[in-house]
């Protein structure tokens, strides 16, 4: 009895480990840097590879800086490597890879009211084409999207939105009607690789002074194809949106919405807009979803929902106020994805002391910004008629960011979507079944390159840069700090720039 105890024991540690779900790193590359280098910037190829670049502020004899550019494979070999001499006075201002070329935005950083450079690199084989682009207004660049030959610039010009289109087969500038306006915001700029079409989203004030988003479609000539602003109801000021594709029939916009004259959202809203104009929208507070509030710990989500429930049983009003961002909506054959993430940013206090009038000692309270903490993303599954399916939360721990920028990454992979982001030296994924269920939550160290690497200075909360590639793939990029005390030819402490390969890999 006792021996086939053990055997069953053993049989339970030994199956699930051959098909137990995992996250697999298949391919690593790392390259030695110096303690104060620039770091690379990484941008993906799709099914081509890697493209990374970096200022090496090295110079020429004529006193140009050095850029180096590595191309790599989908299986991370390297294909080539060049350095490019660049004016020492231009400063990185954007990068956008469409169809086998990448395109980087550079501008004078002496001269900002001025033109603007842009390398049109072939990705195959490296070789680049050079663009003056004359700006005809001075915008505060915040978009830089690709579109074949066409090149789109957004940003803001006095506090008024502005996009730029610029044709590199034509070398002429134009910009785009109806978009500069008092009290507009320009919220996103979303080229469709299928058509060669872009949308542009405006945040504006209608009639009845509520906020509201403008869906403009152009071809990539900049002739409008149609501009949609949504109806929303009084008092629900339209926050912030991503929209669809045009599917033929339709598209979907949603976002977030909130009271009107604040910035802090309430709900989420998902709109229909077809070419004749009938549009469809419907509202979902946060308390109306079922997991919003899991990234609490238990006890206080308890708290929050029986809270919910009174008031829902007293007809009360139901006030959540967050600040969300939203970077994704996927349409997954007849039902719509949203992303987003729940953040607030954060300001600390210092103090010192000084004499005032040379007299008497006082002591000043200087506040400074130290970073967007984000509490939790979420995913939303929405039918084609605009129904809540199911919600997910993903615990972000008050991760740390300097910038606003999408931490969580989701990809869908047959009937389940793959939420990943990495942090503190780990890649952590949740797993989402078609009916909403959890299947799984992995959680993985980044994998190193030998066995008896050991990972140096690890930061609470430290951001290591992930992004989905190629079909079911991911790659995540960073540097580390890296001992290694038995390998002999390694350097004892090493600073390294690396770019793991990831993917989700579901139980067999």
């Amino acid at each position: 009895m006792w021996k086939r105890f053990i055997q069953l024991i053993m049989g339970s540690l030994l199956i699930p480990t051959l098909a137990w779900p995992q996250i697999v790193q298949p391919e690593r590359i790392e390259i030695e840097i110096d303690r104060n280098s620039n770091d690379f910037v990484v941008v993906s190829a799709k099914d081509e590879g890697l493209v990374i670049f970096r200022d090496t502020e090295e110079k020429n004899q004529e006193g140009d800086n050095l850029w180096e550019f590595h191309k790599y494979d989908t299986s991370l070999k390297e294909e080539w490597n060049q350095l490019l001499a660049m004016d020492p006075n231009l400063m990185l201002r954007g990068y956008d890879y469409d169809k086998g070329q990448l395109c980087i935005l550079f501008q004078n950083s002496v001269y900002r009211d001025q033109e603007m450079f842009m390398l049109n690199m072939a990705v195959a084989s490296g070789d680049t084409a050079q663009h003056t682009i004359k700006r005809i207004v001075p915008v505060e660049l915040s978009y830089f999207e690709i579109i074949g030959q066409t090149v789109i610039l957004g940003g803001q010009v006095n506090y008024r939105p502005v996009v730029v289109h610029y044709d590199m087969l034509t070398e002429k500038i134009r910009v785009l009607p109806g978009i500069y306006q008092n009290n507009g915001e320009l919220i996103d700029i979303i080229p469709n690789k299928t058509d060669n079409t872009f949308d542009v989203l405006i945040g504006e004030l209608n009639a009845d002074r509520v906020k509201t988003v403008t869906v403009k479609a152009y071809d990539q000539y900049s002739n409008l194809l149609q501009s949609a602003p949504i109806a929303t109801e009084d008092k629900k000021n339209l926050l912030d949106a991503q929209v669809t594709e045009f599917d033929g029939e339709k598209q979907i916009l949603a976002g977030t919405y909130g009271p009107k004259r604040s910035k802090y959202s309430r709900g989420l809203f998902i709109a229909s807009i077809t070419p004749a104009g009938t549009q469809d929208i419907k509202y979902y507070n946060y308390a109306d979803l079922n997991n919003f509030f899991s990234y609490m710990r238990d006890k206080r989500e308890e708290r929050v929902k029986r809270r919910i429930a009174r008031k829902k049983e007293k007809d009360k009003k139901i006030n959540l106020n967050y600040r969300m961002v939203v970077h994704e909506l996927i349409a997954d054959n007849g039902k719509y994805i949203l992303l987003g993430e729940a953040y607030y940013p954060k300001y600390n206090s210092y103090y010192y002391s000084g004499l005032y009038s040379g007299y008497f000692p006082s002591r000043y309270n200087e506040s400074y910004f130290d970073g967007y903490r984000y509490t939790h993303a979420i995913a939303v599954c929405f039918s084609n008629k605009g129904d809540l399916l199911w919600d997910h939360a993903f615990k972000l721990d008050n991760t740390k960011s300097m910038e606003l920028k999408q931490l969580v990454h989701v990809n869908v992979q047959d009937d389940s979507v793959v939420l990943m982001y990495s942090c503190d030296g780990e890649i952590r994924s949740n797993v989402i079944g078609n009916k909403g269920e959890v299947e799984e939550s992995v959680t993985s160290p980044i994998k190193l390159t030998h066995s008896n690497d050991e990972l140096k200075n690890k930061n609470d909360n430290e951001i290591e840069g992930i992004q989905k590639w190629y079909d079911e793939y991911f790659y995540v990029h960073g540097t580390q700090d890296i001992k290694n005390q038995e390998n002999v030819g390694l350097n004892l402490n090493r600073k390294v720039f690396f770019i793991n390969k990831v993917t989700y890999n579901a139980m067999m």
